[in-house]
């Protein structure tokens, strides 16, 4: 791949404005002055309401200005501006605080610092009083405490979308290649498990994605296929999805590469998407793929082609399986950095009856 090219992407997902810490922190402070005005009298587990929705419902008035200024930051520093109608929400940190609510615990309200995570020496947070509080990075407070950020799964559903939008439009991905009655031979996620999915409690649960790639069955090109993985939420736990990870109709040859990524708040979607198409799109361009290599390694390509920041945060990047084959049986295997662990079937489909 061009080098000059590659670098003015990479510095372009490296370069996202710094607007959280100080938007997002005074919102936090705002909110929780004003936490008898809003805090419902009782949550679900999973209570999380869009931002605008919040001060509307209950007449903030003079935080309504300030939040849809933030809101329209945000869906342009994630490339989805017009493609969502709200990013920022305020959310129960996790569903565990619920218990501490009902018995009348005073709640916190934090916000998401900017920058590398695995660098966070604390998480602030606010009380009702306006007073500062600094919570442990990885230690769940007993204290309840609400959240204003952005809300990851609505983000990465719109984000892959675009980034598959995006990859048609490249010829990089299309429809998958089969006769209408032919069965689909495909190979299954059984169960899959992550020993760290890299997420603080203040993030709430991942939000993982896996980019599938492997040849075109008509052309020297790449054929790629992202597959959202929403359930994938704690680390240290087994997941059962049976779904399906690769169309084997979709590649020339039976071998594909899967790298996993958990996306987090400054992705660029429109950035991830014009990386992935510049590097996969040039990926085969050195005269094309020998008759005797029957993959290339695509994976190898994605992620060297990745700003250095996805790795040394420890955050995006998760793992990566190198030359999946059709029709193996695969149990308790590793990925190339031993954090994930899948079991894959194969498995044909057949037409409706």
């Amino acid at each position: 791949m061009n080098k000059t090219l590659l670098l003015t992407l990479v510095a372009s997902l490296c370069s996202a404005p710094a607007l959280a810490a100080n938007s997002d922190r005074q919102l936090a402070l705002d909110l929780a002055r004003d936490l008898g005005q809003w805090q419902p009298a009782t949550v679900a587990k999973d209570y999380a309401v869009p931002l605008g929705t919040l001060i509307k419902q209950y007449h903030l008035d003079a935080l309504a200005t300030e939040a849809a200024q933030r809101e329209l930051a945000v869906q342009a520093k994630r490339g989805l501006t017009g493609k969502v109608d709200s990013l920022m929400q305020v959310r129960l940190a996790h569903p565990s605080m619920k218990a501490a609510l009902d018995k009348g615990a005073a709640p916190l309200v934090a916000y998401v610092p900017d920058g590398d995570e695995s660098q966070w020496s604390a998480i602030e947070a606010f009380a009702a009083d306006g007073s500062s509080q600094m919570l442990d990075v990885h230690q769940l407070p007993a204290r309840p405490v609400f959240v204003v950020g952005q809300d990851g799964r609505k983000a990465q559903s719109a984000g892959l979308k675009l980034v598959r939008q995006a990859l048609v439009e490249a010829g990089l991905s299309s429809p998958v290649v089969s006769a209408d009655t032919a069965p689909l031979s495909t190979t299954l996620v059984q169960s899959i498990r992550a020993n760290d999915v890299q997420e603080p409690w203040l993030l709430g649960n991942a939000e993982v994605f896996a980019v599938v790639a492997g040849i075109d069955p008509f052309a020297d090109e790449p054929q790629v296929d992202i597959v959202d993985m929403p359930y994938l939420d704690d680390e240290d736990k087994t997941y059962y999805p049976n779904q399906v990870l690769v169309y084997w109709d979709r590649y020339r040859w039976g071998a594909a590469d899967v790298v996993f990524f958990e996306q987090d708040s400054d992705y660029n979607f429109q950035d991830l998407a014009s990386l992935l198409v510049q590097v996969l799109g040039q990926a085969l361009s050195a005269g094309g793929v020998p008759e005797a290599l029957p993959f290339a390694q695509l994976g190898q390509q994605i992620i060297k082609a990745m700003p250095s920041n996805w790795f040394s945060n420890d955050d995006d990047y998760l793992d990566a399986f190198y030359t999946l084959e059709q029709n193996q049986v695969y149990s308790n295997y590793p990925g190339a950095s031993g954090n994930i662990r899948v079991n894959l079937v194969p498995k044909t489909i057949n037409p409706t009856q």
